[in-house]
C-alpha cells in the first residue's frame, strides 16, 4: 500500500512539473526589442536576430496610415511567417515616448494570445504574447488582438514586436527570431466621423474596373483618393480634385489590380477616412 501511494505521489509530482514547464512555454513579456528589453533571441540563440528566411509584420485593417483617433479601438494583426515552419510565437508592446504603456492592449482570441506584464525601467509594461500552442500554422501564423488608443493625444505611439518561427523540436535551438516596430500618430477624424461627413457610399462593391463614390461634405473641398493595401501602404493615387459638398464621382482603372480586399482612403483639408473595397473579376 505504501509503495503504491509513493508511486502515485511520484507520478503526480512529475505531472505537475511537466504542466508547469509547459505553461512556461507561453510567450515571455519584456522580450520585444523595445528600449530596455531583450528580444526572444536571448533564449532562442541559434541564429542572429532577423537572419532567417522568414519575416514578422504588423498590420491593421482599420488603423489607416497608422493614424489613431484618441479613445478608438483598433484591430491589430501580427503575422510571423517562414516557409516550412509550423509553430510560431510572438510578443508585442505599445509604448509612449517615455517607455510607458500607451493605450490598452486587449485579447480578442484567448486561444492564441494572452496578456503578460514585465517591469522594465520602472514601467510595468503590458504585453500581448502567444498562448501555449496557440501559434500553430502552415508556414505562417497571424495573431489577432486589439488596441484602444489613449484617451487624449499623447503624441507618437510605438509598437515594438518580435516573432519566433520555431522548428518544433521542443528546445530553444534551431528557431529563427524576427523583430520590428511601427509608429502610430494621432489624427483628428476617425472612420465613424468620416462616414457621417465624407465618403458615404461606394457602388458597386465588390467592383470590377470602376466604382461610383458618393460624397457628403460640409463644404466644397479638394479631396485626394488613394488605394491602399490592408497594411496601409499606398498602391495608387486614384484621383485628386474639387468635390462639391454633395457629389458623385466615378473612379476607374481598378481592373489593373489583382482580386482581393483593399482600402479606399480619402483625405481633404478638414477630414479623412477609409472604407474597404473588394476587387473581383
Amino acid at each position: 500500500m505504501r509503495a503504491n501511494l509513493l508511486h502515485v505521489i511520484t507520478w503526480s509530482l512529475l505531472l505537475f512539473m511537466f504542466m508547469t514547464a509547459a505553461r512556461n512555454d507561453d510567450g515571455k513579456a519584456g522580450a520585444t526589442g523595445a528600449p530596455g528589453e531583450d528580444t526572444c533571441v536571448e533564449c532562442h540563440d541559434t541564429s542572429p536576430l532577423n537572419s532567417g528566411p522568414g519575416s514578422v509584420m504588423l498590420a491593421s485593417p482599420d488603423l489607416v496610415n497608422w493614424t489613431y483617433v484618441p479613445g478608438t479601438t483598433y484591430t491589430l494583426e501580427l503575422t510571423v511567417a517562414e516557409s516550412g515552419r509550423g509553430l510560431f510565437g510572438m510578443g508585442l508592446v505599445a509604448l509612449d515616448g517615455n517607455g510607458a504603456n500607451a493605450g490598452m492592449l486587449n485579447i480578442t482570441d484567448p486561444n492564441s494570445t494572452r496578456i503578460r506584464n514585465a517591469l522594465v525601467n520602472g514601467n510595468n509594461r503590458r504585453n500581448v504574447v502567444h498562448e501555449l500552442n496557440g501559434g500553430t500554422g502552415a508556414g505562417s501564423k497571424t495573431f489577432t488582438f486589439s488596441w484602444t488608443a489613449p484617451a487624449t493625444d499623447i503624441g507618437p505611439v510605438t509598437f515594438y514586436y518580435a516573432g519566433n518561427a520555431a522548428d518544433g523540436d521542443g528546445d530553444n535551438t534551431g528557431d529563427h527570431i524576427y523583430s520590428g516596430s511601427e509608429v502610430a500618430s494621432a489624427g483628428s477624424v476617425g472612420l465613424a466621423e468620416a462616414a457621417s461627413a465624407g465618403l458615404v457610399g461606394v457602388f458597386p462593391n465588390p467592383a470590377h474596373d470602376r466604382v461610383m463614390l458618393n460624397w457628403r461634405l460640409p463644404n466644397d473641398e479638394r479631396v485626394q483618393v488613394q488605394l491602399l493595401d490592408l497594411q496601409g501602404r499606398v498602391l495608387a493615387e486614384l484621383s485628386e480634385g474639387l468635390v462639391r459638398s454633395v457629389d458623385q464621382r466615378p473612379i476607374g482603372g481598378l481592373d489593373r489590380f489583382p482580386e482581393g480586399t483593399y482600402l479606399l482612403a480619402w483625405r481633404s483639408a478638414t477630414a479623412s477616412g477609409a472604407t474597404p473595397l473588394v476587387i473581383a473579376r
